[in-house]
C-alpha cells in the first residue's frame, strides 16, 4: 500500500475536499482524485462519498481510520528517526492563521537559506484542531493559542507573543456611533477572553456576525461593517490600517509553539524554535499598542 495514497485519502477526509487536499499535498486535486481511487481498486472498498459539497468517509473508511493515521505516523516516526541528528526530513507545521502571516514566510525563508533538505509542510487551522491534530501526531509542531488547561509533561508550549485584548473600530468612526459587534468565537480557544472583555464593555450589544476568523473580522471593521473585540496581533497593523484600536483591560492572547518534550534536541526542531522565538523578538515592536510583548523564555 503507497503510502502517498493514504496521506491523500486522510487529507480529504480532514479537510472535505479534494481541492483542500490538493492545496495540502502540494498536487493536484485530479491527481488526489486518482491516489484515492486506487486505494479504493487496492483496498476493494468505496472510502469516500459526497455529501453536497463536502467529501465525507464512508462507513468501510471510517472502520480502518485510525489504522491508516498509525501507518502514516509510524513512516513520519520513521523518517525523523533517520533524520534525528540532521537538518533534514519533514517538518509538518500547524499554524492559526494570525500565525502564519506573522511567522511563516520568514521561517520559510530562513529553512531555504540554511536547510534546503527540511521539506516544510504548513497546516493551517482553528487551535482546538491544530492541538488534536498534534496530539494524533498528524503535525510536529504547531503555533497556536495557549491551550485553556494543564498540558502533559511530554508537550512544551513556548509563549511567542502576548497580544493585547483590543476594542477595532473603522478609523475615524464617531466613538458615539452605535455599530453592530462582529464577535470572535466564544468558543474558540482566543475568542473566550475576548468576549469577557465584550461583555464588560457592552452589556446590551446587537451582535452583526460571530466568527473564528480574526483576520476577516479585521477585514469587515475596517470595511466598516461594524466594531469587533480582538487580539492585536504584529501583522494586523500593515494589513488592516483602516482600523482604530484601543487596548482593554482584559487577559492577553498568548500566542506559542507546542512542541513534544522528547524532541527538544532534534535539530529541526530546535531550529524551529530558535527562528520562531527570534522572529517573535523581531515583531514584538512592530504593533502600535501598548502593552504588546513579546515573552521568549517561559
Amino acid at each position: 500500500m503507497d503510502l502517498k495514497f493514504v496521506s491523500c485519502l486522510l487529507s480529504v477526509v480532514e479537510l472535505g475536499s479534494l481541492a483542500a487536499a490538493a492545496r495540502a499535498e502540494g498536487i493536484t486535486a485530479s491527481a488526489v482524485a486518482q491516489r484515492v481511487a486506487a486505494l479504493e481498486a487496492e483496498l476493494k472498498a468505496p472510502l469516500l462519498r459526497r455529501a453536497g459539497r463536502v467529501m465525507q468517509p464512508t462507513p468501510q473508511c471510517r472502520a480502518v481510520l485510525p489504522q491508516l493515521r498509525r501507518m502514516v505516523a509510524m513512516q513520519g516516526a520513521v523518517t525523523a528517526a533517520l533524520h534525528l541528528r540532521e537538518l533534514a526530513g519533514p517538518l509538518r507545521l500547524g499554524a492559526v492563521s494570525t500565525a502564519l502571516g506573522d511567522y511563516a514566510p520568514h521561517l520559510a525563508a530562513a529553512l531555504r537559506k540554511h536547510a534546503p533538505e527540511v521539506g516544510l509542510h504548513l497546516v493551517p487551522g482553528a487551535s482546538s484542531i491544530l492541538f488534536s491534530a498534534f496530539e494524533e501526531e498528524r503535525l510536529d509542531a504547531a503555533i497556536l493559542v495557549r491551550p485553556p488547561f494543564e498540558l502533559p509533561k511530554t508537550m512544551q508550549f513556548r509563549v511567542l507573543a502576548r497580544q493585547p485584548v483590543c476594542l477595532m473600530r473603522p478609523e475615524h468612526s464617531v466613538p458615539e456611533a452605535a455599530l453592530p459587534y462582529i464577535v470572535y468565537s466564544r468558543g474558540s480557544w482566543g475568542g473566550a477572553a475576548c468576549w469577557q472583555a465584550l461583555s464588560a464593555l457592552a452589556p446590551k450589544l446587537e451582535i452583526l456576525a460571530e466568527a473564528d476568523a480574526p483576520e476577516m473580522i479585521a477585514q469587515m471593521v475596517q470595511d466598516g461593517l461594524g466594531q469587533a473585540v480582538l487580539p492585536d496581533w504584529a501583522g494586523r497593523q500593515a494589513r488592516f490600517p483602516g482600523i482604530d484600536v484601543s487596548a482593554l483591560p482584559a487577559p492577553s492572547r498568548d500566542i506559542g509553539v507546542l512542541t513534544w518534550t522528547r524532541d527538544a534536541e532534534r535539530p529541526v526542531i530546535e531550529f524551529l524554535v530558535r527562528q520562531l522565538t527570534g522572529r517573535g523578538k523581531a515583531l514584538g515592536g512592530a504593533g502600535s499598542i501598548r502593552g504588546y510583548e513579546t515573552v521568549l523564555n517561559i
